[in-house]
């Protein structure tokens, strides 16, 4: 990644505090194993430009754009790697799901240190013309010795109870041995393309690819691997106090949701990155108008 758009990143997205805080009142959601943590960006247009910049580095492997005209490897991503119809009216294109994709990379890569395994653009079909499958990051940390798999989900909506709903909807899926079992195979259809390459992952694969009766979620357990899943949920900044909107997660999800186990022998790991945003709807258009005026990138 540029060093320009590492350090926007850095400086636009703030820490301010984990769930559970005492001292706010403010506890973790009752789905989270790990404490939550939240963020803020006090400059919406920042958020916009990282968005917008980071549409490269989400669509390509980190070798494939050395040397490259970035300005045209933008222009390349949008036609291939994710779904961008120049012809959509303003309300279609306002929904597409990679403005809040291009983010969770961002922060993940950068805040929390999960190198892509893959670029999240290869599992774009411009056939199908439709919204990736799949989790919304495949991102990679080694911690101690131990290789956490960060398949993460993003929800940017501006009701944080839709972005919510959306989680829910989807979590009991998201956190099965079955949907876990496809998603690494369908890395097994990039192996030849891995960002990170000698990874466990890879070893697991071309095992697969001898022996295509053998578990892989077996496998994954064989080699001590954990699934991380970090859920970012964008919202609509209310006007009131930070703290105010932050207890909106959690409390919603309690007040609506009941905790339960979930479909998965991996090891796995949950928690949510809880970023409210001012002026949700102008963040879009503003990439929107960018991306159709060709707004020149970060170099």
């Amino acid at each position: 990644m540029r060093q320009a758009l590492i350090e926007l990143i850095q400086k636009t997205i703030i820490y301010e505090y984990d769930l559970p805080n005492p001292t706010k009142g403010v506890g973790r959601t009752i789905f989270s194993t790990e404490n939550d943590h939240c963020y803020s960006a006090k400059d919406c247009n920042a958020i916009a430009e990282i968005m917008y910049n980071s549409i490269i580095d989400y669509s390509f492997n980190e070798f494939e754009l050395v040397g490259k005209d970035l300005d045209a490897m933008h222009s390349v991503a949008l036609k291939t790697k994710l779904k961008y119809n120049p012809d959509a009216d303003d309300a279609a294109k306002i929904k597409y799901g990679f403005f809040g994709e291009t983010l969770l990379y961002s922060i993940l890569m950068i805040i929390y240190g999960a190198r892509p395994l893959v670029a999240r653009g290869y599992f774009y079909n411009p056939l199908e013309s439709s919204e990736t499958k799949g989790y919304d990051s495949y991102q990679l940390v080694e911690n101690n010795g131990q290789v956490e798999l960060w398949f993460g989900e993003v929800k940017f909506h501006a009701n944080h109870t839709s972005g919510i709903d959306s989680v829910m909807a989807n979590i009991d899926k998201a956190l099965s041995d079955r949907y876990l079992e496809t998603n690494v195979l369908a890395i097994h259809n990039h192996k030849n393309n891995l960002n990170i390459p000698g990874s466990l992952i890879e070893s697991i694969l071309d095992a697969w690819e001898s022996s295509p009766t053998i578990n892989i979620v077996q496998q994954i357990i064989k080699y001590n691997m954990v699934l991380v899943y970090p859920v970012l949920i964008l919202y609509q900044h209310d006007g009131s106090h930070y703290d105010i909107n932050v207890k909106k997660i959690p409390d919603y999800i309690a007040a609506n949701y009941t905790p339960k186990s979930f479909g998965i022998s991996v090891p796995h790991k949950i928690f949510f990155i809880i970023l409210p945003l001012d002026k949700v709807k102008e963040i879009k258009q503003n990439v929107i108008q960018w991306i159709e005026s060709k707004k020149p990138v970060i170099s």
